[in-house]
């Protein structure tokens, strides 16, 4: 008796274009917008960052990102196996997008529990009917340093270093005059003037840092060499986010699909009313004109390149393999390129939105502090999480913007975890198509796996470890894996088959800028970011201070783990090809056929594999006679002569 397998489940699409567009937007606009863009624009000198980031944006980000999302709809694969069957030496590239994705997601969803956390305590203010808790300097987490700058009469608490309430002493910033409270006694001195010689720290800041991440705790402060133990208030938050994340990836787009509606369309609501509130602040000026003035000192660093590629690339989620996975759940003749162009105006509109929310509370706290914009905070992975709360309780209803703002981040957040799985899923059932019949059981292991490899961020200085992965695993390993894209796809596919076949997918007709700009802009100014960012690198550093040693070895080493099956690949695939060749066959064909597209390269429908087929006849057909045409006008014209 013949066994009968099982058929194999058919490949998920998405439910209808709009669910896609507010995916894509949920995917590109994410919590890097949010997080990462105002921090990296802070540290790299504000208006100085914004000018190399509009130019790779314009000129490598968005052909980069209507080429993946194209080329996934085309062949309707992931991204391991759509780049094995676009050229047999490029199939490492799509390992090393899933391989980048891991480490990416071994630290991002830290940062949406940091959302969960700020909800939580929000709520917990609302019911007990208390004051925002980072709104003031609690002896319980503050020390010394602690400045409270969001009262009405603009006093800053000063408690001594072991937390007793013996005594605290107020500062006014309007006046000269200074209180010491001794036992709950009030004494008003005009003549005693109160110096704090070390830097100070608003509440938010602090509230971050010594409660939230307790990086310093019981006298001690923690850091890359002595991590500590598991935060278990943020591991449950871990917890809880990876739950939901895996609840809305259970049956694939189908669900996620239906989350987008809220998630794509909160964030703008809220960071319309928090520019709009931070604009109206007090020294919000000068914050603007730190943040849109160049510091042209800047623009010949190549470590502001650097990261302004790092921020494209990371922002829009190119060279990740999620525009690949998205693009892949559409019919084949939807009109992507509208769809690409609007995602990547939304994205920086949100980007910079976010960017003028914080700026304008930075110059704001400038002015309240008397230092220059650069000195008010420092900077780094938290900075969205110390100054954001700063701008929320100084708008009306506070506790509700403060819910709504930890929402909006949350929801920006899952919408990123939901694209950065994806792939590795999709990957894994292109592959392996009859496991899609255990995609909840795949989906639930991967999760866990997750969870377990997030908790070395989650201890008291996984802070630190974050800056790590996101430097060398969302960084420099993103660029290289951009360069290897764009040699991959541009040259060894090569332009005019690409522009071939989006004209025979979905009618649109590739400028001749878009050519430029995909066959040399592109993959030349990539590569020489990452050549120079190469040469001059420096290890990175924690309140000015470098990171030891180890760590910089282990951030190279996550680099070369994420990028070594890109050459691997390579070479493994000449090597086999050399020795199955026979004895009296030409080399160079052999390179040729390895560099073009593999036999399998094409449509998944089988129908509109033959429509292709006959367009490629049509138009050679056509090139033929237009190439004949010119030679017999050419001959004509000699014969006249």
């Amino acid at each position: 008796m013949s066994i009968i397998a099982p058929p194999t489940p058919a490949r998920a699409n998405w439910a209808n274009g709009r669910e896609f567009f507010l995916s894509l937007v949920g995917l590109a606009v994410g919590i890097g917008n949010v997080w990462r863009f105002p921090y990296v624009c802070y540290n790299n000198g504000g208006g100085a960052f914004l000018i190399p980031y509009f130019i790779i944006l314009f000129l490598c980000g968005k052909p980069l990102f209507f080429m993946e999302l194209s080329l996934g709809q085309y062949c309707s694969l992931g991204p391991w196996t759509l780049f094995r069957r676009l050229t047999p030496l490029s199939g490492g590239i799509g390992i090393a997008m899933i391989l980048m994705n891991v480490i990416v997601l071994c630290y991002y969803n830290v940062l949406v529990s940091y959302s969960i956390y700020y909800m939580m305590v929000t709520l917990r203010a609302v019911v007990l009917h208390e004051p925002l808790p980072w709104s003031w300097c609690d002896p319980q987490w503050a020390n010394n340093d602690c400045f409270d700058r969001s009262s009405s009469n603009e006093s800053s608490a000063m408690v001594n270093s072991t937390g007793e309430k013996s005594w605290i002493m107020l500062s006014s910033m309007a006046s000269n005059v200074s209180w010491l409270f001794v036992n709950e006694s009030a004494i008003s001195t005009d003549s005693v003037h109160w110096v704090n010689t070390s830097r100070q720290q608003p509440s938010p800041e602090q509230y971050f840092e010594n409660q939230v991440l307790q990086i310093r705790l019981n006298g001690t402060e923690y850091t890359i060499d002595h991590l500590g133990g598991i935060v278990w208030p943020l591991a449950v938050c871990v917890l809880a986010c990876w739950t939901m994340v895996c609840l809305g990836l259970i049956k694939g787009v189908e669900s996620a699909g239906k989350v987008v509606y809220v998630t794509a369309t909160l964030p703008y609501v809220i960071l319309f009313a928090l520019m709009i509130r931070g604009a109206t602040l007090d020294g919000a000026k000068g914050g603007m004109i730190f943040l849109f003035t160049p510091q042209w000192s800047k623009l010949i660093d190549i470590t502001t390149w650097r990261n302004a590629a790092s921020q494209c690339f990371y922002g829009i989620s190119v060279t990740n393999g999620s525009l690949i996975t998205f693009g892949s759940y559409n019919p084949f003749r939807h009109k992507v390129a509208k769809d690409a162009l609007a995602v990547c105006i939304l994205d920086t509109v949100a980007s910079l939105m976010a960017c003028v929310g914080i700026f304008a509370v930075l110059g704001h706290l400038s002015l309240q502090l008397g230092v220059p914009i650069e000195s008010v905070s420092k900077g780094g992975q938290g900075l969205a999480f110390a100054v954001y709360p700063e701008a929320l309780q100084l708008l009306p209803a506070p506790h509700l913007w403060a819910v709504l703002f930890f929402l909006m981040l949350f929801s920006l957040g899952i919408d990123s975890l939901f694209g950065s799985v994806e792939p590795i899923l999709t990957s894994l059932f292109d592959q392996f198509p009859r496991q899609r019949q255990h995609k909840a059981k795949w989906t639930i292991g991967f999760c866990a796996a997750f969870f377990l490899l997030t908790l070395p961020c989650v201890t008291h200085g996984g802070l630190y470890v974050i800056d790590l992965l996101d430097t060398y695993g969302g960084g420099i390993s993103l660029l290289i894996i951009a360069t290897s894209e764009s040699l991959a796809v541009f040259w060894m596919y090569g332009v005019d088959r690409l522009a071939q076949d989006f004209l025979f997918m979905m009618a649109y007709k590739s400028s001749v800028i878009l050519k430029i700009c995909w066959k040399y802009i592109t993959p030349i100014l990539i590569a020489c970011i990452l050549l120079a960012s190469l040469l001059t690198h420096q290890p990175i550093s924690a309140s000015g201070k470098p990171y030891p040693a180890w760590a910089d070895g282990l951030g190279w080493t996550l680099v070369f783990a994420i990028v070594l099956p890109i050459p691997t690949w390579a070479i493994c695939t000449v090597v086999h090809r050399l020795l199955l060749r026979h004895h009296k066959e030409p080399i160079k064909p052999i390179v040729d056929g390895l560099m073009g597209p593999g036999a399998k390269w094409g449509p998944a429908d089988d129908v509109v594999w033959q429509e292709r087929e006959q367009f490629r006849l049509v138009d050679a057909c056509d090139r033929q006679l237009k190439k004949s045409t010119e030679t017999s006008k050419c001959d004509d014209g000699v014969g006249k002569f």
